[in-house]
């Protein structure tokens, strides 16, 4: 069986290096999905900035003509991490990298980018366009977004919130969003995966952002964990304090066929370490929240994944 490491990427030494800059940098912010900044002139609010890419779900993607679900995927991986603080998105600021500039192509995402953040209330600030002939491969492109937000000291999302016998409540995911594609292309690749198959995998990413700032004004949860790279548990560790750790009920989780098959291609723990396996977004709740909590999250699905026990 095929896994990530042998496709070309290494959680282990991606794990290694946070350590690393934990150790160099000393910021308690990381680990965290977004960072947290103070400042006096703004007392009773934190800053939140994050900043994130497509990664190589970006080459499928442009195969296939799917230009607007580029724009999407990177809002997405930046707004889904920004969240999870509980912070309201204030502006956005993109960087297109490309071999040369097509115009058609390139105003289709900047369009695609403007329209879906405001459905946020986000505003396209700004950015930077390159021309890197000698860097990106002909007929592609990559980008990259920068995301600030704002969000008030008492009702900031945080790990301290949660508690022994709280309720991780999983939102559905539209497919693998925009994690574990090298993986996926490698498959695809070397016949194991279909076309067909590849461009279910290129769904846009769901953006769960109004639905969490809902929650937050109405104070029904107390932490989120986006889930992304590393699979489930790795990302709901980032939400639970020491001490704490998650109990996941995987038969919980509404079935998908691209993750039943990459279950199979790549067996079952490894896909897990991967995929967010039709797992989106987890937030944790007090057990008498959850109810309003899957009321006001109901056009993703909602479901009790777990429970959170005390180690």
């Amino acid at each position: 069986m095929l896994d990530y490491e042998q496709a070309g990427v290494s959680i282990k030494k991606a794990d290694a290096l946070t350590e690393i800059i934990k150790k160099d940098v000393k910021s308690d912010n990381i680990g965290m999905f977004a960072g947290l900044y103070e400042h006096p002139a703004f007392p009773e609010y934190y800053l939140v900035a994050c900043t994130d890419g497509v990664g190589t779900k970006i080459i499928p993607l442009l195969t296939n003509n799917k230009i607007e679900t580029a724009a999407i995927d990177l809002i997405a991986m930046n707004l889904n991490d920004m969240i999870c603080t509980g912070a309201q998105p204030l502006f956005f600021l993109d960087y297109f990298a490309t071999h040369s500039l097509d115009v058609e192509v390139t105003s289709r995402f900047l369009k695609a980018l403007k329209n879906e953040l405001a459905k946020y209330n986000c505003t396209l600030l700004g950015g930077e366009t390159a021309e890197l002939g000698d860097l990106v491969t002909e007929g592609h492109f990559d980008v990259g977004g920068f995301a600030v937000g704002l969000v008030k000291k008492d009702r900031i999302l945080s790990r301290d919130n949660v508690e022994k016998n709280d309720i991780i409540i999983g939102l559905k995911s539209s497919g693998p969003h925009s994690n574990g594609y090298t993986l996926i292309r490698k498959l695809h690749e070397k016949g194991m995966l279909s076309d067909d198959e590849l461009v279910q995998t290129l769904e846009p990413t769901y953006i769960y952002v109004n639905e969490i700032l809902e929650l937050c004004n109405k104070g029904l949860i107390k932490a989120c964990a986006n889930i992304t790279g590393g699979g489930i548990v790795d990302n709901l560790k980032r939400a639970i304090p020491d001490g704490l750790y998650p109990v996941v009920c995987r038969e919980k989780i509404p079935e998908q066929l691209i993750f039943d098959r990459l279950k199979v291609l790549v067996g079952e723990e490894e896909a897990y370490k991967t995929f967010n396996m039709g797992v989106g977004m987890c937030i944790i709740a007090s057990e008498d929240k959850v109810s309003m909590v899957m009321e006001v999250c109901n056009s993703y699905g909602p479901f009790i994944l777990g429970q959170i026990n005390k180690k």
